[in-house]
């Protein structure tokens, strides 16, 4: 059997799109939905078909919205990932939801479908903020999806939860913080805002028509509540803006931060199987139209020379807290991280910002604290350079 892998398959589609997405989903067109549920089972199947029928090990629906899907639809698309792969009996399979479409009906669907985990789109615990960014759910909503997973059934939620918004203080994100672990989540994302260009949000922010963005200040109080309050509440952090419980990490995300192969499902997924890397159209129409044929729908993913894979390879892993494996590095590129970096690495270990032993490479704790500069500065060395 060929080599195992995991499965993303990205659902487009939403109620309303957030101000500060620019991710690939579109609101308003949920008509499309059952043609696009279907085109998505049959390119599972050409799929198997190109790759053999290999053995999966996390399944992760994201958007977009996948919780707007019916049990059925879920169902549709499970029994083709058991028909056309080996789903492994402990794999993990998350599906993401907004708190304002979830429903008792629908979750004990879901998980009768085989999800065992919930990634709940919380982002705050506070009404205003919520209704500024453009969410479509409010705090109340959120109490009670976490009530309903739990009656449902579901012991492993993880909350995403954002701080760095308009207007926000580190006393409102306290609030949030604290709200959260009231609820009682195996997991919690806890992300910083980034503004990316061409969302509403980004503009209001530059037109001065919103809030102002939180300062340096009180990003860094915001970040120290995050790491104080969540240790005390028994959360490891493990991954740069990921927490858990015990045995609780995601494995699923942890595939794309070790850089393992994945099958991208759907219109805009990507993914990287056998050396292949490849995108799809985010296109919908488009996407339904050539869903069986993937010579058309995986076309290669650019910016991926060699130079671009191993700085990759460290951008990952370097945000986890174990961090990069460079045992593999050193199989996978013929050189060890040190030879690489040969500059880089020995003055951010002198500097207290990077540990390294036989098998890892990883950032300390100030490492962390600034992370984009140790990354800018392997990213400016590279043989040659």
């Amino acid at each position: 059997m060929n080599a195992a892998f995991s499965v993303y398959i990205h659902i487009p589609f939403c109620v309303k799109k957030c101000a500060y997405c620019d991710f690939a989903s579109y609101g308003g067109c949920m008509e499309q939905m059952g043609a696009y549920v279907d085109a998505v089972c049959r390119e599972i199947r050409a799929q198997a078909a190109l790759f053999g029928k290999r053995r999966v090990k996390t399944v992760f629906f994201g958007g977009g919205t996948p919780t707007l899907m019916t049990g059925e639809q879920v169902q549709r698309v499970m029994d083709a990932l058991g028909t056309h792969f080996y789903i492994e009996e402990t794999a993990e399979i998350t599906m993401e939801g907004n708190p304002g479409t979830l429903t008792a009906e629908r979750l004990r669907a879901y998980q009768a479908a085989g999800v065992n985990r919930l990634s709940i789109g919380v982002q705050s615990m506070d009404d205003g903020l919520l209704a500024a960014i453009g969410r479509i759910h409010t705090t109340a909503q959120a109490v009670q999806a976490v009530r309903l997973a739990r009656e449902a059934g579901f012991d492993n939620l993880n909350l995403d939860l954002m701080y760095g918004l308009p207007g926000q203080t580190a006393q409102i994100w306290r609030e949030t913080l604290e709200a959260a672990l009231a609820l009682a989540p195996e997991h919690l994302s806890c992300y910083s805002l980034i503004l990316e260009e061409g969302t509403p949000l980004c503009a209001a922010v530059r037109a001065g028509t919103c809030a102002p963005l939180p300062d340096e200040e009180e990003m860094d109080a915001m970040d120290a509540l995050t790491a104080k309050l969540l240790d005390a509440a028994g959360y490891t952090r493990y991954e740069v803006s990921n927490w858990a419980k015990p045995g609780r990490q995601c494995r699923h995300n942890i595939v794309y931060w070790e850089c393992e192969p994945y099958l991208g499902v759907g219109a805009a997924a990507h993914g990287e199987v056998d050396g292949m890397r490849f995108e799809h159209t985010a296109d919908i129409g488009e996407y339904i139209k050539n869903c069986e044929n993937p010579a058309c729908l995986n076309r290669p993913e650019g910016n991926n020379t060699r130079e671009d894979r191993m700085f990759e390879r460290a951008m990952m892993g370097l945000r986890m807290i174990c961090g990069m494996d460079a045992q593999r590095f050193a199989q996978d590129f013929g050189q060890e991280p040190q030879t690489v970096w040969q500059r880089t690495i020995p003055q951010m270990i002198r500097d207290g910002l990077m540990v390294m032993t036989k098998e890892r490479l990883a950032l300390t704790r100030r490492g962390m604290d600034v992370m984009n500069g140790v990354l800018t500065r392997m990213m400016e060395e590279f043989p040659g350079d």
